[in-house]
């Protein structure tokens, strides 16, 4: 099916918006069958110069887009669904910035007095912490800063609330004459304010789980009250096209949001080119001049701010995978007295290539029925999860679509091949701390320790950073530099490998029946 451009026909357009209900009925149909056929993709259309992405999956209340790239460009454009009319236009509706109600006593042509009425009657800023998350009633934000209005002479000294923002302590003697001389409007109920940690890669679904698996834990905790959906989330450092159909679909399971429902509005800051810009940019639809206060805010605690990188325990990563599956109506995952001999390998196509992938592919077939896929931002949810859900062990290199791993049915195996020099926050072992949560998915690792095993994309990289120890590599160019190269794997160390621990994975045994050391970095 074809998606069209703006101004062509309804019915088809109407048509493409109920394609993914189509999309899901598929993967029922795929489930139920003994054949794996991939579902049918929706792929780009291209209208003279101008490339028009798909838009599947769910979507923020009021506001469904898709990316728009013109022929020579990098930069991205977006087209916006208007319901109304059943046709795509360029005007970004209102439902997506920002909204809020007018301070109380303000009022134009356009807007009513508030009824607003600060928690406990005074502006000042509640801040609750928890052990992983604070709560802030009275959250002040203006121009790309957040703020704690503190009321008093007693100072305050400003904090983080995450790896690359921080509270700024504003002080005031007087809050309610402050604010009385203030223009600023209010955001009614809970949003939760989540930092995208690792904004220059703002393409790495892996990331999300850092911030999704803490959020679900924290609003599964007994007693927490604050609502599950939220009213709205603020999502910083991050632009409309980075939120993939995938990332949304993850978001949605987090927040208890339907398959077939909408999520909250998702309030972004106005987009630079520069990732360094993106962090200070304003919130779409607030003036400079204005400030907004949040009338109760959640920010859970990264790994910079004394958090966690996944789920705070067992049962809440499994009822969340269980989510995840019933949403997309599938059975429930559970144990199988023998794991499929079904092998996935995950292509890598930009970096973390394998650089003899015949000889690896060919290596894998022999223990299994062997498949190899692509993931990529165009590959639908629920493709992924149909294809997480029939993999007995899951062979990839270190990338951000490992993140689809914790997927798996129990009893299933990663073997994850890890480049050389990754180490810096135990990033090596991230996608491991998730599937070691779950606690009945295998999980081993090849590691590169040697130069030969390594093969830099960048000369520049190579001559700098090829002859560095483990030690020597920790600061962040090193590992930057660790993201763009090649690997060569050691077909006779990877087959030893796999020789020792898939005949225990294909018998069902336990995870600590077939466990094995992580491999050290040298």
């Amino acid at each position: 099916m074809t998606i069209t451009g703006a101004g062509e026909s309804p019915v088809l357009l109407a048509a493409a918006n109920l394609l993914y209900p189509q999309l899901l009925q598929q993967l029922l149909d795929r489930s139920s069958s003994s054949d794996f056929a991939p579902i049918s993709q929706v792929h780009s259309t291209v209208i003279g110069n101008r490339t028009f992405k798909p838009a599947l999956g769910i979507f923020p209340r009021g506001c469904k887009w898709r990316d728009v790239v013109e022929e020579g460009s990098t930069a991205v454009q977006y087209e916006y669904w208007q319901e109304a009319e059943q046709q795509w236009v360029q005007q970004q509706p209102l439902s997506c910035k920002l909204q809020g109600e007018p301070m109380p006593g303000a009022s134009d042509q356009q807007t009513k007095p508030s009824s607003w009425r600060f928690h406990k009657g005074n502006p000042r800023t509640e801040v609750v912490p928890s052990k992983h998350h604070v709560t802030y009633r009275n959250l002040w934000y203006n121009n790309g800063r957040w703020y704690a209005l503190v009321e008093g002479p007693r100072q305050v000294s400003s904090w983080k609330f995450s790896k690359n923002q921080e509270i700024t302590a504003l002080h005031v003697l007087d809050a309610k004459a402050w604010s009385k001389s203030t223009k600023w409007r209010a955001v009614r109920g809970d949003t939760l304010l989540f930092d995208f940690i690792f904004f220059v890669h703002p393409t790495a679904i892996g990331h999300w789980w850092e911030m999704m698996g803490p959020l679900y834990s924290v609003l599964k905790q007994p007693g927490v009250d604050f609502k599950r959906p939220c009213d709205q989330m603020v999502l910083l450092h991050l632009k409309r096209t980075h939120l993939m159909e995938w990332v949304r679909a993850v978001v949605a399971v987090a927040l208890g949001v339907g398959v077939q429902q909408e999520l909250p509005p998702i309030l972004l800051q106005q987009e630079s080119n520069v990732p360094w810009q993106q962090l200070g940019m304003p919130l779409e639809g607030v003036p400079a001049d204005e400030w907004v206060v949040f009338e109760r805010a959640v920010i859970v605690r990264d790994l910079f701010t004394g958090g966690t990188r996944t789920f705070t325990n067992s049962a809440d990563a499994r009822a969340f995978r269980a989510e995840v599956y019933r949403q997309y109506g599938l059975p429930p995952p559970t144990a199988r007295r023998r794991v499929p001999s079904v092998i996935t390998f995950q292509r890598k196509r930009a970096n973390r290539r394998i650089v003899n992938e015949d000889g690896l592919l060919e290596l894998l077939s022999r223990y299994g029925s062997l498949r190899v896929v692509e993931f990529n931002s165009s590959t639908s949810f629920a493709d992924q999860l149909a294809t997480m859900r029939d993999t007995g062990v899951f062979v990839s290199a270190h990338t951000s679509n490992l993140a689809n791993a914790v997927l798996l049915q129990p009893g299933s195996a990663v073997v994850e091949i890890i480049q050389r020099h990754w180490t810096w926050n135990r990033m090596d072992q991230s996608f491991r701390d998730h599937t070691a949560m779950l606690g009945d998915i295998h999980h081993f690792a090849w590691r590169a320790n040697h130069a030969n095993e390594t093969v830099y994309q960048s000369q520049r990289d190579e001559i700098r950073f090829a002859n560095w120890s483990k030690s020597e590599c920790l600061t962040e160019d090193c590992t930057e530099a660790a993201t763009r190269v090649d690997i060569a794997v050691d077909l006779a160390a990877f087959k030893a490998l796999l020789d020792s621990r898939l005949p225990l994975v294909f018998a069902g045994k336990s995870v600590q029946q077939a466990a094995l050391p992580w491999p050290e970095a040298l």
